[in-house]
């Protein structure tokens, strides 16, 4: 039998295996535990980010509703809808099912976690953001670390006004690195100050936008006198 290559030129070789064919490393770790041990290492992984940049995208999520069920929910007849999707998570909500229902699900690893959005604020519509919480991470592969989801709905005063209020659930840090599938965590923050708006203001149902570390969500109005707004979520919220 031929001796084998030192551990670092293997390393070398994988990390030329090209990302847009990933097949290539799936076919590797096949061959032997040991290989398998070397590609799946953080110190592996860490590299081969470094070496060819960020990974390709997979696939496309829908923002609106989805047609297959999340794994682990056997609640089948669940309709499910794209709030946000970062740094490797997905935040779903529902869109009958009240008290209403929030799951951050991890696609790569299975593990999702539930919570109930604050019911007091869901008369005219929310808005929701899932976060990484690691400072200074890069968010090359903090799926499996500790997150946020913030989350801000409208009330009406006595006045006709809406009032926009933000809330964030507390950190997330349990272990998300392998499928959990009855996780729990319903712990919110004290709402922040309401913000009047216009009485025929909306969030519209599409994704934030993060700019600067704040999540962004776009705002409608029942009129055409106002146009299209922004609502910004103060970075002080989500730190």
């Amino acid at each position: 039998m031929p001796p084998s290559l030192p551990d670092d030129l293997l390393e070398e070789i994988f990390l030329r295996l090209p990302p847009v064919e990933p097949a290539c490393l799936v076919h590797a770790s096949l061959i032997s535990k040991l290989w398998l041990g070397r590609l799946s290492s953080p110190r592996f992984s860490g590299r081969y980010r470094e070496f060819h940049g960020p990974a390709p995208i997979l696939g496309f999520v829908p923002t609106t509703k989805l047609g297959s069920p999340v794994p682990g929910d056997h609640r089948v007849d669940w309709d499910y809808a794209t709030c946000d999707c970062r740094h490797g998570r997905l935040l779903l909500g529902s869109l009958f099912e009240q008290p209403n229902r929030l799951d951050v699900w991890d696609p790569m690893t299975g593990c999702r976690r539930e919570l109930h959005a604050p019911e007091e604020y869901l008369n005219y519509g929310y808005g929701a953001a899932v976060l990484c919480t690691m400072s200074g991470c890069d968010h090359r592969a903090c799926h499996a670390g500790p997150f946020r989801v913030v989350f801000v709905g409208l009330v009406i005063n006595d006045d006709g006004e809406r009032v926009a209020h933000a809330c964030v659930s507390l950190p997330e840090s349990g272990d998300c690195s392998k499928p959990c599938f009855d996780s729990h965590f319903d712990e919110w923050s004290e709402p922040s100050f309401g913000l009047h708006l216009p009485g025929q203001t909306f969030i519209e149902p599409m994704p934030p936008i993060l700019v600067e570390g704040a999540p962004h969500f776009r705002l409608a109005y029942d009129d055409d006198d106002h146009g299209v707004g922004i609502l910004r979520i103060w970075e002080c919220m989500v730190a």
